[in-house]
């Protein structure tokens, strides 16, 4: 997936920010990460800033999220090329909304960084999810598919709350303090693709009968094998950034002075 296809970039980016206490200006990079600290100003305000909620990007995203539930429902009742289709045409929503929000500035919204991910996440996970269920999918596969998508979502939640001045939810999932941006590396964007593949062989090996082919089966082990390495690699990732925030939030030493 193109526009915010990578959970990597998009939705690790709506769960992490850091400090900007001091009001000093930091930046730290690696390999798949780039770190932003910075005092907050009136010209990134969000309060300030009137988002375009009605654009072409947000609608294609907006039909993906009511497509995933149809996808998830025909592969659940057997209709494998009903199900094939509708899932090529949500993907070339996300590659077209991508597209469009790229080249055109005025098509791009702060609503569309939210569900863009949303809606991806929900299509590969609904999708995953029903071929597992049909049988068409080894257990192994997608617990290593869902188990990364949930362990970046946990490092994401970890790095925003050691980031916080002073704890509080809406400060946790605060999606417009998005100043940690995890950028994609070659591993995430291969790994994407391959479970993209997956998904699309899952629903193709039953309509064209091969499900015992080996090539099938090694396509599989190789998908599984390339999403280990991407945790690790990000695993790693998240581990160097947590030591260039603070170690302590400093509203818990705060909280224990009053």
């Amino acid at each position: 997936m193109i526009r915010g296809c990578i959970l990597q970039r998009q939705l690790s980016s709506v769960f992490l920010a850091a400090h900007s206490r001091a009001k000093l200006r930091f930046r730290y990079t690696s390999k798949y990460l780039t770190c932003r600290h910075a005092s907050n100003s009136s010209n990134t305000d969000p309060a300030n800033v009137k988002d375009n909620i009605y654009t072409i990007p947000n609608a294609l995203s907006l039909s993906r999220i009511i497509l995933s539930p149809i996808v998830a429902y025909s592969i659940v009742n057997g209709q494998h090329s009903a199900a094939l289709a509708l899932f090529g045409i949500a993907g070339f929503t996300d590659f077209l909304d991508g597209q469009i929000a790229r080249r055109y500035p005025s098509q791009r919204s702060l609503l569309g960084s939210i569900i863009d991910p949303i809606g991806d996440k929900m299509l590969m996970g609904l999708s995953t999810a029903s071929v597992w269920y049909t049988g068409l999918m080894p257990s192994w596969l997608l617990c290593i598919i869902l188990g990364r998508d949930i362990i970046l979502l946990s490092g994401g939640l970890a790095v925003k709350y050691q980031s916080l001045d002073k704890f509080s939810f809406k400060g946790l999932f605060n999606v417009t303090d998005g100043t940690i941006e995890v950028k994609p590396g070659w591993h995430g964007k291969l790994n994407m693709c391959l479970q993209l593949g997956a998904v699309v062989a899952c629903l193709s090996a039953p309509i064209w009968s091969f499900q015992d082919s080996p090539y099938f089966q090694n396509y599989l082990m190789l998908t599984g094998l390339m999403g280990v390495y991407s945790l690790i690699q990000y695993i790693l990732t998240f581990r160097n950034v947590m030591g260039k925030v603070r170690s302590r939030p400093t509203w818990m030493d705060e909280s224990k002075k009053t």
